[in-house]
């Protein structure tokens, strides 16, 4: 079997953001080693649940090991001269370092880029900002909502009367994260001339770049068409969402899916009358919605692939971990944790023969601080004890047992 791809590299994450850490998520998963740096009290994430029953704690939500499986926990504090010390030690013996830390507060925790570039020219350092570090907002912070709401995309989300909708969660970060993962391996790449590559992403540019049409357009100085605008729910029975017995449909159909599109709601007749749009929004809307208030999400699903017409259901969360076609593909991998119990986990975002993927479990808080700090940098076992001390570890570290299985 080939070997990982990114076996081999280290990875240093100083990061509470999304974008960041499902980037490194998949580059532990192919391989690197990746190092997340926490601070006293643990990464954010560790308190957003779900929650398995009982179980609340820092070890068991499901952003924590959806976002940090397949890592190392190293606790630091980078108020301290120690912790700053130790995080440029790391960054000495590592090829890359991820952070979102904001850039006005890099300096005063030992990671500004000519801190870093002194700790090893060979370091490459992928830098996630709002706005990027240059500019009138580069100083200013953000939450998910105001980073989804800058790039244009939310102006795009809701009803054309009403405000305008945000996606769940942080999809700006999400988005983001590809791009701080293709920037990292090129990185990586151009780091074998020996000198470390410097790459900044804007979670901004991001979002205004992926615009699809209304961005060229806007950009042209074009009038954008209503077509283009928030639509809402629609109003035609051939573009909306309907209420089915279990659930809601999505339908999405163009001209030439129109002949399809009335087979499977049973009405072939109605093609006919396709151009006349006031039938379509009216009387066809009506059949439409009786025909999937009638049926389940499956029966729906079922008729929109034996005529294949565009019509699905709107999956749920369950409805997705119960795919049979989405689960033959692999995605899904389960590992083992010794506080949270079995936890399934997506895989691979892309699959290749050549391109094995695995993970452990997201680590213990702290859970390889002493090992990092003796083994890697060769500290003495007073200093770590030291250092781990004044980051509120050593406690920690004793207690945390490694999880079991997968790869090392």
């Amino acid at each position: 079997m080939p070997d990982y791809p990114l076996r081999g590299f280290r990875v240093i994450e100083v990061a509470t953001g999304e974008a960041v850490a499902l980037a490194a998520r998949v580059m532990a998963g192919y391989g690197a080693e990746v190092i997340k740096v926490e601070p006293p009290g643990g990464d954010p994430s560790r308190g957003v649940g779900p929650f398995p029953h009982e179980s609340v704690g820092p070890e068991t939500g499901a952003a924590w090991h959806f976002f940090h499986g397949g890592k190392k926990s190293v606790v630091l504090d980078l108020t301290e001269a120690a912790g700053r010390q130790v995080v440029q030690a790391l960054a000495g013996q590592a090829q890359l370092l991820l952070t979102d830390v904001p850039a006005a507060e890099r300096d005063t925790l030992g990671l500004a880029r000519e801190q870093l570039r002194a700790a090893s020219p060979a370091l490459s350092v992928i830098s996630v900002t709002p706005y990027g570090e240059q500019g009138p907002y580069a100083g200013w912070s953000a939450s998910e909502i105001t980073e989804f709401a800058v790039g244009g995309q939310m102006s795009l989300m809701g009803d054309p009367d009403r405000e305008p909708l945000k996606a769940f969660h942080n999809q700006a970060e999400c988005q983001a994260s590809l791009h701080v993962l293709g920037a990292a391996l090129a990185a990586l790449l151009a780091a074998r001339t020996g000198a470390g590559q410097y790459v900044e992403i804007s979670v901004q540019e991001v979002q205004a770049s992926t615009l699809e049409a209304q961005g060229p357009m806007a950009l042209n100085g074009d009038e954008l068409p209503a077509g283009l605008l928030r639509m809402g729910n629609g109003g035609r029975a051939t573009w909306g969402q309907f209420q089915c017995k279990d659930g809601y449909v999505g339908c999405f159909v163009n001209v030439m899916n129109l002949p399809s599109f009335f087979r499977a709601i049973g009405h072939p007749e109605l093609l006919e009358r396709a151009g006349d749009e006031e039938f379509i929004r009216g009387e066809c809307y009506k059949i439409v919605a009786e025909w999937c208030a009638a049926r389940t999400k499956k029966e729906v699903y079922d008729a929109a692939v034996e005529f294949g017409a565009p019509l699905s259901y709107v999956a749920e969360p369950a409805d997705i971990l119960a795919n049979p076609d989405i689960a033959r593909t692999g995605i899904w991998r389960t590992v083992p944790h010794p506080v949270a119990g079995w936890v399934r986990v997506p895989g691979p975002p892309f699959r290749s023969d050549g391109l094995p993927f695995d993970l452990t479990a997201a680590p213990g808080l702290g859970q390889h601080t002493a090992a990092m700090l003796g083994d890697l940098l060769g500290l003495a076992a007073g200093d770590v004890q030291l250092i781990a001390g004044q980051s509120g570890a050593a406690a920690r570290n004793t207690a945390t047992t490694s999880p079991a299985g997968g790869r090392a």
